[in-house]
């Protein structure tokens, strides 16, 4: 819908929003830096900065965990464990919350939707907000049917009402406070303070790519959310580079995705943070020292991408290089990392 308005306030009708949408993912080069870069930690065992520190302790003594930090929602050993306990146990619950999500989805999006109704229009006019409660609580009553279906002797339900909701607090009142440091971050308006100087700024239409990725970046960083930040730079990415170069509007749209999501993966108030977090066990702090090295890796190869698809107008070889640079800057942590080891 934003990418559409874009498109229809500069007057470009060479393609429709969805479409615009599709071409836009190859030029998102922090994403595909960020998900290579995943796979490269794995098979190389590239365990940099804070986390490091963490793998070797977790070896060493086996704890998963710091010791000194609290884990927030973590049960400790409230319930003992169940001689009865399948795997089915684990994934119907989840299984109930996607089904029921996306039936809530697909249900709300067809009565919300005038005229004709297809596939974009109803996830176009969903309510995500009802689908994700419902699916939620298609989840909880699964688990709880599954849980009294269980024989005794088992934890009682009074236990695990309580224990349930001491978990999920640490996550809402972090949330809460996230969002109220969030709103007041609105309210001054650091955003619209931080789009405002770009666009005053009189860039070189080469360096546009890469200064829309790093202001996009910065700004999610500090406010804690992408979606936010798409809100407040998609329009001016999209109105700077229809102004100064059309061809380049994709690319710097891109830019802006890339850049939030950049931003958001290392903020320690963004939401997705403390939720990936809590429901890892892991505290949100260390979560967050230990996944900047990783977040930077996948940013400054990123960054060389947007550099050369500003110098050559090409989005396919930006991309293969981008790629190239994590592969070398992995093969050389792996290579340092192993060296230190040795001696």
């Amino acid at each position: 819908g934003t990418i559409g308005s874009i498109l229809a306030a500069n007057e470009i009708s060479n393609y429709q929003a969805l479409e615009a949408f599709i071409l836009m993912i190859p030029a998102n080069y922090y994403v595909f830096a960020a998900l290579l870069l995943v796979f490269l930690t794995i098979f190389l065992k590239l365990d940099i900065g804070a986390m490091r520190t963490h793998e070797k302790r977790a070896l060493d003594t086996g704890q998963l965990t710091n010791p000194e930090g609290d884990v927030p929602g973590d049960l400790n050993d409230e319930f003992k464990q169940h001689n009865n306990g399948k795997i089915a146990h684990l994934i119907l619950p989840i299984g109930a919350l996607v089904a029921g999500t996306v039936a809530a989805m697909v249900f709300t999006g067809i009565r919300n939707t005038e005229g004709a109704v297809d596939l974009l229009a109803i996830f176009a006019n969903t309510n995500v907000n009802i689908s994700l409660f419902i699916g939620g609580l298609a989840a909880v009553v699964t688990a709880g049917v599954l849980y009294a279906g269980q024989p005794g002797p088992k934890s009682g339900a009074p236990l695990v009402f309580w224990e349930g909701i001491k978990a999920m607090l640490p996550a809402i009142y972090i949330l809460v406070f996230a969002w109220m440091i969030g709103d007041i971050i609105s309210q001054l308006q650091t955003g619209e303070y931080l789009a405002q100087q770009f666009r005053q700024a009189d860039i070189n239409v080469a360096y546009l790519p890469l200064l829309i990725f790093i202001i996009s970046g910065f700004m999610a960083l500090s406010t804690g959310t992408s979606w936010g930040t798409f809100g407040i730079m998609l329009p001016i990415a999209g109105e700077i580079a229809a102004v100064t170069e059309p061809a380049m509007i994709l690319p710097a749209l891109s830019a802006v995705l890339a850049g939030s999501v950049f931003g958001d993966h290392c903020s320690p108030i963004s939401d997705t943070t403390i939720l990936s977090s809590t429901g890892a066990g892991a505290n949100h702090i260390d979560h967050v020292l230990t996944q900047l090295p990783y977040a930077g890796i996948a940013a400054v190869a990123a960054s060389i991408g947007y550099i050369l698809l500003g110098l050559t107008g090409q989005v396919w070889i930006p991309l293969l290089a981008t790629l190239a640079v994590v592969v070398l800057i992995g093969i050389l942590i792996h290579s340092l990392t192993s060296s230190v080891e040795k001696k």
